[in-house]
């Protein structure tokens, strides 16, 4: 390196390439890396691919091209996945990478080229080891995505976290640590006294609610087959939360950790009991049915609740659909929706 701001240089455009390498294998969105490496050493052409040995299936191919020829690694010098520059690699136009993937006993092939186009516009030696530095996490990256080539849980779940605007998504590793929570979890979390995140943990304000969480928490590190369980959180304000956790059957890589267990965190917004009570009169014991119909309790769960017999809250709610007009469950939690605050 010539002065103290190229090796600068140097190391900036190499950790940003690099960083680059992981959001394109977590994403499945290699052009992300080609473009970056073309505009990073001044290259005309990139291209990465990667092919099934066994099967001749192509499994990734990535090209950015800014001329109208032919693209083609005939010409060029062969690369090495060393970090310090071998003394067979001499200066080039046009470099290559083939190098063989082994991935639970199957062959990948991947080619890595670059190319300045012209032959006189030669790589500079920065731009040469920055291509070098790259090689072993392009590697090792790629042989993390041939783990995952048949995952589409893993692509469905990490599009789902981007996406989603109206649920709290957690991810958890395998020693049941959070390593992910979206925008929306986090908003929710200041405004609720259902939960809060502490020392990187989950905590349900609740004791005997928090119990149960982690032993869901638990049996979902131990489970290999995805089943979902559930946990309904309420208070005395009628609103409540549904927390679903389910393991995942195909591990996905996110923010350098291996998450192992989802959970998705859903909130309900809080209901106006006092206009529903006041535009239906409704008496405290319909008013109580409807709060525990509301928090998706059945008719015959709710008679030791409150003490009485099941024929009393079939009164009880045959008198609540001739307040409401409505004539089922469906019906009333529906125009139940037009309370909420």
């Amino acid at each position: 390196m010539e002065d103290s701001h190229n090796q600068f240089d140097f190391w900036q455009n190499t950790s940003k390439c690099i960083e680059c390498i992981y959001s394109a294998a977590l994403f499945d969105r290699w052009s992300l890396f080609t473009d970056k490496v073309a505009a990073i050493t001044y290259s005309d052409k990139v291209s990465l691919s990667l092919v099934n040995q066994q099967s001749a299936e192509l499994l990734l191919y990535s090209i950015k091209n800014n001329t109208n020829e032919p693209f083609t690694a005939n010409d060029g010098v062969r690369l090495f996945a060393e970090t310090s520059t071998p003394a067979s690699v001499l200066p080039s136009h046009c470099y290559f990478c083939q190098s063989n993937l082994f991935v639970e006993n199957i062959v990948y092939q991947m080619l890595f080229s670059v190319s300045k186009g012209e032959k006189s516009h030669v790589y500079s030696e920065q731009e040469l080891a920055t291509l070098l530095c790259l090689l072993p996490h392009l590697i090792n990256a790629l042989k993390v995505s041939t783990i995952h080539e048949k995952s589409l849980n893993r692509l469905e779940v990490v599009q789902q976290i981007i996406e989603q605007g109206s649920k709290g998504i957690i991810l958890y590793d395998f020693q049941e640590k959070i390593i992910f929570v979206n925008q929306f979890m986090l908003g929710h979390l200041i405004h609720n006294d259902f939960m809060k995140i502490v020392n990187n943990d989950l905590v349900l304000t609740k004791k005997h609610e928090n119990i149960k969480l982690q032993q869901l928490l638990h049996q979902a590190a131990q489970q290999s087959s995805p089943k979902i369980n559930s946990i309904t959180l309420d208070n005395q304000n009628g609103s409540h939360a549904l927390i679903s956790i389910t393991p995942l059957e195909k591990k996905i890589i996110i923010n350098s950790g291996v998450a192992t267990t989802l959970m998705t965190v859903n909130f309900e917004q809080l209901m106006n009991w006092a206009l529903v009570a006041q535009e239906y009169q409704l008496t405290n014991k319909e008013l109580n049915l409807l709060k525990a119909l509301y928090k998706n309790k059945k008719l015959n769960e709710l008679p030791e609740k409150f003490g009485v017999t099941i024929n009393t809250l079939r009164t009880h709610l045959q008198s609540i659909f001739h307040k409401t007009q409505t004539n089922s469950q469906i019906e009333l939690m529906i125009r139940l929706s037009m309370y909420k605050c």
